[in-house]
Formats: C-alpha cells, structure tokens, sequence
C-alpha cells in the first residue's frame, strides 16, 4: 500500500500519475503514444501508461485504473496554505486528507470515468457561501470549490454593505470598484461618439438589423431600463460605453442582443472593466447541477427572462454606464444612462447571481423547498432542477416563481 494525495477532478477525461510516484511503486508501465492537451491549447506528450488498483482508507471502494504517466503533473495544491481557522469545521467530519490546507504535491488525478462513483451518499455540509463545500466520498470528507481570494472577500463584504432593496422589492447594487478607480477611468465619450459613428453606418446598410436594434433600444428604454439625460456636463467623471449587436441565429426569441462594451479602452489606456472588480462565482459548478438533474424523477427547467436588467444598479453609480443612441440619423444625439445590471461589465455576472442568492436568504423561510433550488440549481439564469413526482414538481414551480418575483425577477 502507497498513501496518494489525490485530486478527484471531474473535467479530466484521462486518469493520471506524476511520474515521481509512479516510480515509487515500482510497478512495470506499458507503452503508449498519446497527446494530452490542457489549458490554453498546450500539448504534452504521454510514452507510459500504469495500471493499478485506488482504494480507500475509509471504505471497502477499490476501482482498477489504467494511470497516463505525466513528467509534471499539477502544481502544488492548493496554490498556498490556507488559512481555515475562521471555517467552523465540523468536529465530527473525518478528512480524506487530513491536510488539505497544505499546500503539497499531487500524486494522482482521478477523473471523470470515475468520478461520478465518488460522491454515493449525496452528502454536502455548506459552511458559508464564500467557503469551499465539504462533500462525503468513499474516500471519506472531501474539499470542494475554493476560498474566495482578498478581492472576492471585498467584493462580497461590498455587496453586503452597499446592496438596497426598493419599496417593491426590487434588488439595487452598487458597482465594485478597484481602489485606484479614478485614477484607471479616463475620458471616454468622443471614442464612443467614433464608435456610435461607425454602428450607425452599419445599420445604415442593413435595414432588417437597423430594425430589430432599434427595437431592441427602444424596449430598453420602455421598461424603463434606461433614461435620458440632457446637456450632461460631467463627462470627466462619467464613462461612456460602445454598444454593438450579437447576431444569436440559434435563439428562438432574440435574434439580435445589443452588447455594451464595458472593455472598451478610455483616454488612460484603461476599460471600466479594468477599473472594476470582477467578483467570485457564488453558484455550484454546471458539471454538478447536471449531474443531480439527473437523479430527479420529473424534469424542471426554466429561466429568468432578462435576469441582469431585473437588478437595478445604484443611481450614483450610472454615470458609469452611459451610452450615446439616435433613432434617426437626422436627429440630434442623444445620451441615456443605464439603469440596471448589463450585459458586458466585468461585475454583472456576480451582482445578479449573488442577488439570487440574496432573495433566497431575504425570503426563503416561507418557502424552503424553492429557496434550496434558486441556490443549488441555477447557472447563471437558468433553472436545472426536478422533483420526484409530477405533483411536487408543479408546486416547486409555483413556489419558486412565486420567490422570485418578490425580488423582482
């Protein structure tokens, strides 16, 4: 018997041995010519393979596993120690690795042929939404996810800070920024002006996209999602952003998205995206939903229409996130500010799926059962869930629609 220090990784498709370990267990390797590609296209090559048997210390589970063996495998995990004195662990929980705080060495990949044969009890213990989720495998308690980094914590503190609700229940953020801001976030309203120039050529050229953009435009503006604003003088602390369209052929309902171009540089050299905070992911990796949608007896799937623009973004901060638009090109231009979430900010992503999350703890007691799927079983705006009978599945509809439009949504 050889311990292993083992990553159980559900995105690789080949199981995998560092080659310093291979040589420990002194086992006869058979030969192979396989090319592994990784991250950013990069290549490596395989020339041995390993067969093997993985058992745990906690179970009778053993599996038979043919291991690629690789020169350098990972780099150590975790990439530095991890504090964990803040986490509360469970005293009665047993580890896999009773240091997974430690940075070390990997000896072992695990991947996904087998990974599904892991997690048999189902069993997660969730210790706060910016902590890693600890889950029961027949190897005993596992890590899962990561600890949120010194910006996700600022980011999360800020949301929790800074986030409002309206008199009708509606979620108002505010936009995370980076400490040096002001200084990152230059001039930006001539390039958009060049830019506004340049798309009203365009659609110019094409009256059927001329046509569904300016719908496009007009339904932001109706649903009061942005406003005009005249004879703006404050253009040096404001930021104007590029807008183009995206062509979704495949989409069954709009076939054209107007995007607004938070990466567009400013007279610094910089974006609003680079002047921003990204934010962590609060949401459970797709491969998971996917895996529990299908132990679900009846299917659910739904999604939240417009879900970014149904989180109103804080009126100091919409300065940031003005537009220039005519609908004729004999008319004047004019100046709109946005006033919500959008598409194309480095930030959006998280401040509309962390207020999921938020509507869940804010109104979830007097429906549980819909407050456990809008935090377990949500991708970004969509809903990948089910029920273990067609009647439970019909009130879990209710129930959810019902939570979510008490935020608005």
């Amino acid at each position: 018997m050889h311990p292993a220090r083992a990553l159980l990784d559900s995105a690789s498709q080949p199981d995998l041995m560092s080659s310093r370990f291979a040589n420990r267990l002194g086992i006869k390797s058979g030969t192979v010519d396989i090319t592994l590609i990784g991250a950013g296209q990069s290549s490596t090559p395989v020339r041995k393979s390993m067969r093997t048997t993985v058992s745990s210390r906690a179970s009778p589970y053993a599996i038979n596993v043919e291991f690629l063996i690789v020169e350098k495998l990972i780099a150590d995990l975790p990439a530095h120690d991890v504090p964990t004195s803040g986490w509360k662990l469970p005293p009665h929980i047993i580890f896999a690795d009773p240091h997974f705080e430690k940075s070390a060495p990997i000896a072992i990949i695990l991947g996904a042929r087998h990974y599904h044969t892991f997690f048999v009890s189902g069993a997660q213990y969730k210790m706060s939404s910016n902590l890693p989720v600890l889950m029961d495998s027949v190897f005993s308690w596992v890590v899962s996810g990561y600890g949120y980094s010194p910006e996700d914590r600022k980011c999360e503190q800020f949301y929790k800070d800074t986030t409002q609700r309206d008199e009708a229940g509606r979620y108002m953020v505010c936009l995370p920024k980076q400490a040096d801001f002001d200084d990152k976030l230059g001039l930006s309203k001539a390039a958009a002006l060049r830019r506004f120039s340049l798309l009203e050529r365009r659609l110019e050229r094409d009256q059927n996209v001329k046509a569904v953009y300016h719908d496009f435009m007009r339904e932001y503006l109706e649903l009061g999602h942005m406003s005009r604003i005249k004879n703006p003088s404050d253009d040096e602390c404001a930021c104007y952003l590029p807008h183009h369209p995206v062509f979704k052929a495949a989409s069954s309902t709009t076939k054209v998205r107007v995007v607004f171009d938070g990466s567009a540089k400013t007279s610094t050299g910089f974006s609003l995206n680079e002047a921003l905070c990204v934010g962590p992911v609060v949401q459970d990796d797709l491969l998971d939903i996917i895996l529990r949608f299908r132990t679900y007896k009846v299917a659910v799937i739904g999604d939240i229409a417009k879900m970014y623009r149904q989180v109103l973004l804080h009126p100091n901060d919409r300065k940031f996130v003005r537009i220039c638009f005519r609908f004729s090109p004999h008319s004047p231009i004019e100046y709109f500010e946005l006033n919500t979430v959008t598409y194309g900010l480095a930030p959006s992503s998280f401040l509309a799926t962390r207020t999921l999350l938020q509507l869940a703890n804010d109104e979830g007691a007097s429906c549980p059962d819909a407050a456990a799927v809008l935090k377990n079983n949500f991708y970004i705006d969509d809903f990948i869930g089910g029920a273990d009978s067609i009647g439970n599945a019909r009130q879990l509809r209710i129930e959810l629609s019902q939570l979510l439009a008490k935020g608005g949504f």
